[in-house]
């Protein structure tokens, strides 16, 4: 049977040291991070006391017809938590 070859690192190869004659140990480059996928910028910074009014009877008839609260959050476009600020808001 053929034996497999070693498959060589891509690290940087050590060098010898002229007067020693000893390997010096070659620190390896540290990857760079990817960066976060930033989240969209958010269309309506503040609302209106009539916006959030309507908001809170949409949820309120949404949650009393059985819907979750991550599905009522998608279909209005706010976030979840702030579904459960206008629910108990009332």
């Amino acid at each position: 049977m053929a034996r497999k070859a070693k498959k060589k690192s891509a690290a940087k190869v050590a060098t010898k040291s002229s007067k020693t004659k000893k390997a010096i140990a070659v620190k390896s480059a540290p990857k760079a991070k990817k960066s976060a996928a930033k989240k969209p910028a958010r269309k309506v910074a503040r609302r209106s006391s009539a916006e959030t009014a309507k908001l809170q009877k949409a949820i309120l008839k949404g949650l009393k017809a059985g819907k979750p609260a991550a599905t009522l959050a998608v279909e209005l476009g706010i976030s979840r938590p702030y579904v459960y600020m206008l629910k108990n808001k009332g």
